[in-house]
């Protein structure tokens, strides 16, 4: 007996075969073993073959390294492969790399391997979805994007309009993790109401890129600005306040931002679709009126969460860590009596597939870091570089390549900037070059990290939720346009625009 057209596009649609009829379900169970088969021939092998002769090149190629940093950056290496080129969850895959690691015995690995789960970031991140969840339920997260998505008369103005919201929360709230966390329940409203997936994965991809971008414009914007000053003031005594920062990191960070956002509307985006509505006026709900009183509910989660930005912008005053003001914001709107959620609630909204995966990749790049692994990579970029010999462009745009392209093997940026300072500013100095340049070219360079989800927490945290979102694949494309670009920003402000506000290159 055939089978009917519906019959076959239910099949193809359902995610659970028990709500189908017996002899469909067997078919459904057979249409998805052939697909497995289909596809481990390609990517999963493919995947393979590149991880073994990565991992050979790395294992047998470099001299002068302990088996610690070769185990590194070989379980490093391989975990990146599978996640670009197989199929494979990438959660599965960093736990596997993680368990590889492990099981080799080496020293870098020594820690259990869900180890990590107690690490400060995850805290956050669990903190995070739950204030998130409570900022949905109370209905505050209707009323504040209800007017963007009503007045918004294009998706491009709407994407801008957000990444200049961001570019001024950057220059108040110090943790990247912290400005995601405020704008996940942004996202996930906005996104519940899109119908196009497509303005969705642009969308998931905008807010974590413009997020890391614009810490370049505020000195407490990123822990490698407040180094890179530090760093200046012990070599040439100048000081660079908050201000002063700001006037050097402000311009760059705004360019920086507007304009990959405007490459991620063209590359992702058709030109009908940046200029439709943000929610056709047939799908748009019947948002909460803006002059309607506040709700209690609403009142209790706006005021813990001004609290929460209080409390995260004003650390230096009373030293409480961002981890343990955001579990305390968790706790108070799970109260009882009090909390717009249980507990349970609270605990079932968190995503806990994104938690272990960050508590892998965290603990794959300490392994990477601990090992001397990472530090090997970069030194090996740097001896590869004909640096002595070359003008000034070509010595910026060599060490900006090198700064651009650290995040591939150093996954933390504050790491990033602890090796790369030290590096840096002596070969600035021994060639003439003011160091307190130099060390601004590497703060802001290191602060670019979109090529691989695993590369910033926030991407992370975009990667990994439920609905349409960004892959990997779309962030090499995104990477393989912005990278250039950040380095062609970086030489042209270096040359022209910092000498200009009055950082000059030469010593």
């Amino acid at each position: 007996m055939p089978i009917s057209y519906r019959a076959v596009s239910a099949m193809a649609e359902t995610n659970d075969p028990s709500a189908l009829k017996p002899a469909l379900r067997i078919q459904w169970y057979i249409q998805q073993l052939a697909a497995a088969i289909q596809m481990l021939p390609g990517r999963f092998l493919a995947a393979s073959a590149l991880a073994f002769a990565l991992g050979a090149c790395l294992w047998y190629l470099p001299v002068g390294i302990s088996a610690d940093a070769r185990v590194s950056l070989v379980a490093f290496a391989a975990a990146v492969v599978f996640w670009v080129v197989s199929r494979l969850d990438k959660t599965f895959i960093a736990l596997a790399a993680l368990c590889a690691g492990a099981v080799v015995g080496t020293s870098s690995f020594d820690t259990t391997v869900l180890g990590a789960l107690g690490h400060g970031m995850i805290g956050l991140l669990l903190a995070a979805f739950v204030i998130a969840k409570a900022i949905t339920l109370s209905g505050l997260a209707q009323r504040i994007t209800a007017p963007l998505v009503r007045n918004s008369r294009s998706v491009a103005r709407t994407f801008y309009a957000l990444t200049g919201a961001m570019l001024v929360l950057a220059m108040v709230m110090p943790s990247t993790s912290g400005r995601a966390a405020l704008m996940l329940p942004v996202f996930l409203t906005i996104a519940g109401q899109v119908a196009n997936p497509r303005v969705t994965r642009a969308l998931a991809l905008l807010i974590p890129t413009v997020i890391l971008l614009s810490s370049a414009g505020s000195l407490i914007g990123a822990g490698a600005n407040i180094l890179a000053a530090d760093a200046i003031w012990r070599l040439t005594g100048e000081r660079i306040d908050y201000l002063r920062w700001m006037t050097l990191g402000l311009p760059f960070a705004v360019v920086s931002c507007f304009l990959s956002t405007w490459v991620i509307l063209t590359l992702f985006l058709g030109k009908a679709e940046r200029e439709r509505p943000l929610v056709s006026s047939g799908d748009q709900p019947q948002p909460t009126p803006a002059t309607q009183r506040l709700t209690a509910r609403e009142k209790f989660v706006l005021s813990i969460s001004a609290s929460l930005v209080v409390l995260w912008c004003t650390q230096s005053l009373h030293g409480i860590d961002n981890v343990t003001v955001a579990l305390v914001g968790a706790l108070a709107v799970t109260a009882p009596g009090l909390g717009v959620l249980t507990f349970k609630q609270a605990v079932q909204s968190i995503d806990w597939n994104l938690l272990l995966f960050m508590a892998a990749c965290l603990q794959l790049g300490d392994a990477l870091i601990g090992s001397g692994g990472a530090g090997w990579a970069v030194d090996s970029l740097f001896r590869a570089m004909p640096l002595g010999g070359a003008d000034t462009a070509a010595l910026l745009a060599m060490v900006a390549t090198v700064c651009l392209l650290a995040h591939l093997v150093v996954t933390s940026r504050m790491a990033r900037a602890s090796i790369l300072v030290p590096m840096i500013l002596p070969i600035a100095i021994s060639l003439g070059y003011n160091p307190a340049a130099f060390a601004i070219i590497t703060a802001i360079a290191t602060g670019y990290c979109l090529t691989l989800p695993v590369s910033a927490k926030p991407l992370a945290m975009m990667s990994e939720l439920d609905g349409p979102t960004f892959k990997p694949g779309d962030l090499l494309a995104l990477s393989a346009v912005l990278l250039p670009l950040h380095l062609g920003l970086l030489v042209i402000f270096s040359l022209y625009v910092w000498p200009w506000l009055g950082l000059p290159l030469s010593g």
